[in-house]
């Protein structure tokens, strides 16, 4: 096994674990952005059916 140098192993495990944040931080907005979404247009389209419903 090639022979790696303790600097270079603690590198590769600092950049592993700050594009894991990085990673984790943007998946998590755009999951809270799909679910705020999705909220609004439930809620959106729930309104739509109680007006439909007092019409009728």
């Amino acid at each position: 096994m090639a022979d790696v140098s303790e600097r270079t192993l603690q590198l590769s495990v600092l950049v592993a674990f700050a594009s894991g944040v990085l990673l984790g931080w943007q998946a998590n907005r755009l999951r809270r952005r799909y679910l705020d979404w999705r909220k609004r247009r439930l809620q959106d389209k729930l309104a739509a059916t109680q007006k439909k419903l007092d019409l009728a």
